[in-house]
């Protein structure tokens, strides 16, 4: 049976310190097995991964991964090397090699590598795979691989060029079976995802791809507008048989993400998705909050904020002002334009 965990993976502003050191009670308590930090706002991890690594930052991964291990829950981080594409030179592999240390001394379960969302050259391949192959000598833990082309979805090719031929057949022919492979589907966004294309997704791979969801993200310029609270719906009751794990890169607000991971497990468990939305609703939220989100939850999903008139937004806020939950003051902030994301998703 497949592992389901959350992915901290989005653009936008980052969760706070407190709401991503919940999760750990919480996925240990929902029936969860991993976590993994990578924010695309965190520089360290991507633009600026070359740069030394504050010791206060140590620190803070270093907390971070007692506290989830705490509760027996697998901590990864997500490490994406921007810029490295064309080759990989001795000072970019002694920087490299610097970083998987200090993330070994930490004792990170689980260590992302991705090559998502970024430039990419003629040597794409066989540059990754030498990155992987040096990563692997040295890292403990398990390496969880993105690919730069997660899914064949053409928004990616207009984005950052043309797939070089046979990228994916090259990659998933030199990666060792127990690197996991990311996929999103179908689509950057994938609303439907069936067997045959997860079965597709496993011959192309080599193994059973490690699903990174993205049904709930609203990380671009145009998704941070809506509020993906919907039932985890679109795949099969047998979709966990086909797949690694199902990693669900959540909302930009944190504790209403918990909403649609408890609502995903028990559909992966067997229930009803609409059944399972409101069951999480039931068991999340209070009963006032729970019917707030009933009555208006089509409209935050389809019609978003550019729809809501000033006079609804008031009497929405006004409405959430009176709910205890936390979910609803991320709710009223994300009415008021909190969560807003510039143009630096660019497969929005």
């Amino acid at each position: 049976m497949s592992q389901l965990g959350v992915i901290e993976g989005f653009f936008g502003p980052k969760w706070s310190e407190s709401s991503r050191e919940s999760y750990a009670e919480f996925l240990s308590q929902f029936g969860g097995d991993f976590y993994i930090y990578a924010p695309k706002q965190d520089p360290f991890l991507r633009k600026k991964w070359r740069e030394p690594w504050p010791t206060e930052y140590i620190e803070e991964l270093k907390n971070l991964t007692k506290i989830f291990q705490a509760q027996h829950i697998k901590f990864g981080v997500g490490f994406s090397p921007f810029g490295l594409g064309h080759a990989l030179t001795e000072i970019d592999l002694k920087t490299l090699t610097e970083k998987i240390q200090i993330l070994n001394h930490i004792g990170i379960d689980l260590l992302g590598l991705f090559f998502d969302d970024m430039p990419i050259s003629d040597h794409l391949a066989k540059t990754q795979i030498k990155v992987l192959s040096e990563i692997k000598n040295i890292f403990h833990g398990k390496i969880v691989f993105c690919p730069s082309y997660y899914t064949p979805d053409p928004i990616l090719d207009k984005v950052f060029g043309q797939r070089p031929e046979n990228y994916l057949e090259e990659i998933s022919s030199a990666l060792p079976l127990d690197v996991a492979i990311v996929w999103t589907g179908p689509k950057v966004i994938s609303l439907e995802l069936s067997i045959d294309h997860l079965q597709e997704t496993r011959a192309l791979l080599g193994r059973k791809p490690f699903l990174w969801e993205n049904l709930y993200a609203n990380d671009g310029p145009r998704n941070c507008k809506f509020l993906k609270l919907r039932p985890f719906s679109g795949r099969s009751k047998e979709s966990p048989l086909h797949v690694e794990a199902f990693g669900l890169n959540m909302m930009n607000q944190a504790e209403l993400s918990k909403i649609v991971y408890l609502s995903s497990k028990f559909v992966i468990d067997g229930e009803n998705p609409d059944e399972a939305f409101l069951h999480s609703l039931k068991i999340l939220c209070t009963p006032s909050f729970a019917t707030f989100i009933e009555t208006h939850q089509k409209a935050f999903l389809n019609q978003g904020l550019d729809v809501l008139s000033p006079e609804e937004k008031g009497f929405l806020l006004e409405e959430l002002s009176r709910f205890p939950d936390l979910a609803a003051r991320e709710m009223a902030d994300w009415l008021k334009g909190v969560y807003l994301v510039g143009t630096e998703c660019l497969t929005d």
